[in-house]
């Protein structure tokens, strides 16, 4: 009989198996549907498109799908990271949280929206900004501690 850790490493690695393979289908079926969508859309863009306003939301459409890639690869990461290390890396959730409230921020409709949504939004990216440049600074900090103490 196998002892209890070295089962729940086995189920660790199981799980982690399971949650990359539907990641990574996530993200090859959004690569092929945002490619499909670029590709099938280009006629049409290049006849319907009559001003920078028409254009510029063509482009964000393109921005959100490519960050939608970005998201699902930081996701991975993220899950990787966990399984390997078992704790949860900080830096690398408000990244993924950064990048998604970036891809909303970008897909706004900002002539329709509240005031009061975009100044939301507005300070989440702060927030989510400022953590992310602290917790670096924290982590340079320990890193800095850790490089100058004396040897064993």
């Amino acid at each position: 009989m196998q002892p209890p850790s070295r089962l729940w490493h086995l189920f660790d690695r199981w799980v982690l198996g399971i949650l990359e393979a539907i990641l990574a289908f996530g993200i090859v079926a959004a690569i092929v549907v945002t490619v499909w969508l670029v590709i099938r859309r280009i006629p049409h863009a290049m006849m319907q498109i009559d001003n920078v306003a028409e254009l510029q939301q063509a482009v964000q459409a393109l921005f959100a799908g490519i960050l939608l890639v970005v998201l699902g690869l930081e996701l991975m990461d993220t899950l990787r990271n966990y399984f390997i290390e078992h704790r949860m890396r900080v830096e690398l959730l408000i990244s993924v949280a950064l990048i998604a409230v970036a891809r909303h921020v970008i897909q706004l409709d900002y002539e329709h929206s509240e005031p009061k949504l975009v100044a939301a939004m507005a300070f989440l990216v702060l927030a989510l900004t400022a953590s992310y440049v602290g917790v670096r600074a924290l982590m340079r900090k320990d890193t800095e501690r850790e490089q100058n103490s004396p040897g064993p």
